[in-house]
């Protein structure tokens, strides 16, 4: 049957128990009048138990469906003034009013509220016809006034009804988008979170590749440079060792740092300091002393000094293991509001065009743009390579 005639409960229960609070009413003044007159108004009782069980279900489905439904309602009360009992017209009016607020939109529910006006005007002038010829002269400015009111207090009545009920259903639909938009943000909030993890797990990634890394290639350089030594020069080889297993010590620092989430970038100590010890490091494996010119004159925020000693430490490893440079240069120089890395050597350079494996270059970009800096690789093959990176301080 729902399939057939699509239905859906009074979205109001309230509403509901207020409307048959006013049909028991109604049946209550049928009933005592009809005692009066010594007969049970059975008609007038099973009409008004009609129009309240109607409100139990409404039509959901065609606009006909919602027409013929709300004319059904309005010819029981036509049925109803038939048999006479016009006093309690106003009130199951209102009851029509109310219910097509759910059914039609605004235009619709515009013309059921002027549909029932007109009904009402138009039963009060059959009653009019009925009793104004039994009002003595001196009593009709009165009657005429009394009415008069009554037509005033049912029109202020429906408009009323139609801003209550437009208030309610404005409520509903903002509740309900509010429950939505609430459902989007849990939604958004595990995206985000998620998000989140991938980004931790991509900066866990780069630390690992960056610090580990460039003290694995070090560590490499050096006892390759021991092995050759040796049969030559075992005092040499010696000092290569030595430096091996500072590099070595120093792995395991890093990695230690790694499995605890890597809190901390890097030692505690300033900018120039970290990139001294990075260069001193290069120096050590390659005897290649890079050139070095650091201007700061403005205090560098922490995050701003991670991403310049990371970039650095993996230019460094780089050039270490495939530029086989002569000569690199590396500048850091500050303004007020931003401060510019230009790192540079003379090394055997490569294609861009060419698929650039590994996290390097990749970690690079990546830390460069979560500071919403500017990054760039200048490069070919044969003349070197340069790395240009600008960061904004604020």
């Amino acid at each position: 049957m729902s399939l057939l005639l699509p239905i859906r409960p009074n979205p109001f229960r309230f509403l509901l128990y207020t409307e048959w609070v006013m049909l028991t009413c109604c049946g209550s003044l049928a009933v005592i009048e009809g005692v009066e007159n010594r007969s049970i108004p059975v008609q007038h009782v099973l009409i008004l138990v009609l129009l309240g069980l109607m409100g139990l279900r409404l039509p959901s489905g065609h606009l006909w469906l919602k027409v013929v439904y709300t004319a059904i309602a309005i010819i029981l009360i036509f049925s109803g003034t038939v048999l006479g009992y016009l006093h309690i017209l106003p009130t199951l009016y209102l009851i029509v009013l109310i219910r097509s607020c759910f059914l039609f939109g605004a235009r619709g529910r515009l013309i059921v509220a002027g549909l029932c006006f007109i009904l009402f005007l138009v039963h009060q002038a059959q009653y009019l016809q009925t009793v104004v010829q039994v009002v003595p002269m001196g009593q009709q400015q009165r009657f005429w006034m009394h009415q008069l009111a009554e037509m005033l207090m049912f029109a202020l009545g429906l408009f009323l009804v139609l801003q209550l009920v437009n208030i309610l259903l404005v409520e509903q639909k903002t509740r309900k988008q509010l429950t939505v938009a609430h459902e989007q943000l849990q939604q958004y909030a595990l995206q985000i979170e998620d998000l989140a993890a991938v980004q931790e797990r991509n900066r866990i990634a780069r630390e690992i590749h960056d610090s580990l890394g460039h003290a694995l290639t070090a560590l490499n350089v050096q006892i390759q440079t021991a092995i050759r030594l040796w049969s030559v020069n075992p005092v040499s080889a010696e000092s290569f060792l030595t430096q091996a297993q500072r590099l070595g010590e120093m792995a395991m620092k890093e990695v230690r740092q790694s499995v605890r989430a890597l809190r901390e970038d890097l030692p505690d100590r300033p900018l120039e300091d970290a990139i001294a010890s990075l260069v001193e490091d290069f120096r050590q494996g390659t005897g290649l002393s890079p050139s070095t010119k650091i201007n700061l004159g403005v205090i560098v925020p922490l995050p701003v000094v991670r991403t310049v000693y990371r970039i650095v430490q993996e230019a460094l490893t780089n050039i270490c293991k495939y530029a086989q440079a002569t000569e690199v240069k590396i500048e850091i120089v500050s303004s007020n509001d931003t401060i510019n890395l230009r790192i540079e050597d003379n090394g055997k350079g490569f294609d861009l065009n060419d698929k650039i494996t590994g996290f390097g270059i990749q970690g690079m970009r990546e830390r460069v743009a979560a500071l919403e800096g500017y990054f760039h690789l200048e490069t070919q093959p044969g003349c070197g390579c340069r790395i240009t990176v600008e960061l904004p301080l604020q």
